[in-house]
């Protein structure tokens, strides 16, 4: 990457899996002075959006925006992505929590095109993902296949390198 990035779009989970990916992309966040917005990969359900609808008739009156805030994230009962996004927003990082309804690259892709990101941060892992992920196309092949934006991919030791 030559530039520096100024909207970064990073994997997360509402548990440790993703400390590495999520810490790289703060420290990357607050170096380029860019926007950070926690993809949280497991919001994802078959059966269930991840943010009211005004079908579900949960706070159907409130409508969330395409980037939530820690206060958004709370109100959608995300209680762990939304201190995710207050530490980074504590570390001087403008930050962000997003709750996706599909799974897989193309859903990834998609998003980082609306939220105009130059940086997707993804795991490693992903390289050689489990059959479940494969056949959700949750892969770096599938990811790098839907975008032409940059992807760099972090190992749980916190090396980063690009696809």
């Amino acid at each position: 990457m030559t530039t520096s990035p100024t909207c970064i779009i990073a994997y997360t989970s509402e548990d440790e899996r993703y400390d590495s990916v999520r810490k790289a992309a703060l420290d990357t966040a607050r170096a380029s002075e860019a926007r950070l917005i926690l993809y949280d990969i497991d919001a994802a359900q078959m059966f269930a959006a991840p943010l009211p609808t005004s079908w579900s008739g949960e706070d159907s009156g409130e409508t969330f925006g395409d980037r939530l805030t820690a206060d958004d994230l709370e109100r959608a009962g995300r209680h762990q992505l939304a201190e995710q996004v207050r530490e980074a927003c504590e570390a001087g990082v403008e930050a962000f929590g997003w709750l996706p309804e599909k799974k897989g690259a193309d859903a990834m892709a998609e998003y980082a095109d609306l939220q105009h990101a130059d940086l997707i941060i993804m795991p490693a892992a992903m390289e050689e993902p489990g059959l479940f992920d494969r056949l959700r196309g949750n892969t770096v092949e599938k990811a790098v296949e839907a975008t032409d934006r940059p992807i760099a991919l972090v190992d749980d030791d916190g090396e980063v390198r690009y696809a």
